[in-house]
């Protein structure tokens, strides 16, 4: 039995030191990645191009930069080219396309040589109807402060809103992580619809005397992106559903969402 254990010892030994190292080399396709909104304000508007690094490779993004990389945008006949700013990553937008809306704005952006394209719809900037402040108290008994605003929006848009609190922050580029229940889905029979939204609330006591409210109203296509990841439901360690949806055709991934907004100013006090 003890010769049998010494046995089975040496040949464990044995093929052990005769494992050799295999390197795999996984499938990567090198592709554009865009991430970008406009018809924004300029702080909210802006326009990210990188490229994809190969699987396993660790996060950097000096290598994702695209050298010699050009962006352009059509708009209503109009040939744009865009500047690519200092970081080597981002373009400035027209200056002039916070104003765009109601038209179809199509972009172009070219590097490594690869080409890709995408298409989005800018909304028309909603309208505010009317708001109103109410005192109300929430469901544990603290006072509370809520604006609802009356809105016009284009019908299937999506809508949401930031404030000059920024108590959700202000940075609203797409591929980033978004909460969805903070987008208002739209929907209806005719080119717009009304609808009354609680744009702000606060406890009382430490509300300002007014706030700046910014109403933004967004391309359905983002709708279809926060909705695809999650699918059937979120796992425990990613996912389970559909991968993500983009907007981008050719060589490149990503979303190019078009956007509007309209700011209202609310007083509290």
């Amino acid at each position: 039995m003890i010769t049998r254990i010494i046995v089975a010892a040496f040949l464990l030994v044995f093929l052990i030191s005769c494992e050799v190292p295999v390197e795999v080399e996984l499938p990567h396709a090198e592709r554009l990645v865009v991430d970008g909104f406009i018809g924004l304000e300029a702080q909210a508007s802006e326009l990210r191009v990188l490229r994809t690094l190969p699987p396993l490779a660790r996060v950097d993004v000096s290598k994702m930069v695209v050298p010699g990389v050009t962006a352009v945008i059509e708009w209503k006949g109009a040939s744009i080219p865009l500047t690519l700013n200092a970081d080597s990553v981002t373009f400035a937008l027209p200056a002039e396309s916070t104003m765009w809306d109601d038209g179809i704005a199509r972009l172009t952006v070219k590097g490594l040589g690869k080409t890709a394209t995408a298409s989005t719809r800018i909304p028309k900037r909603p309208v505010v109807l009317s708001t109103r402040l109410i005192d109300t108290t929430a469901a544990y008994g603290t006072p509370l402060k809520m604006v609802i605003a009356d809105i016009e929006v284009d019908t299937a848009t999506i809508v949401w809103f930031t404030e000059d609190l920024n108590r959700w922050g202000s940075d609203r580029r797409p591929m980033l992580h978004y909460v969805p229940k903070d987008v208002i889905r739209q929907s209806g029979s005719g080119p717009r619809t009304t609808v009354s939204l609680v744009v702000y609330s606060i406890e009382s006591f430490a509300a300002p005397d007014s706030v700046n409210i910014t109403l933004c109203s967004a391309d359905p296509i983002y709708d279809r992106y926060l909705r695809s990841p999650f699918g059937s439901g979120e796992g425990l360690f990613g996912f389970s559903g559909v991968n993500p949806y983009f907007n981008l055709s050719g060589d490149g991934i990503g979303l190019f969402i078009g956007a509007s907004s309209t700011k209202v100013g609310v007083k509290l006090r």
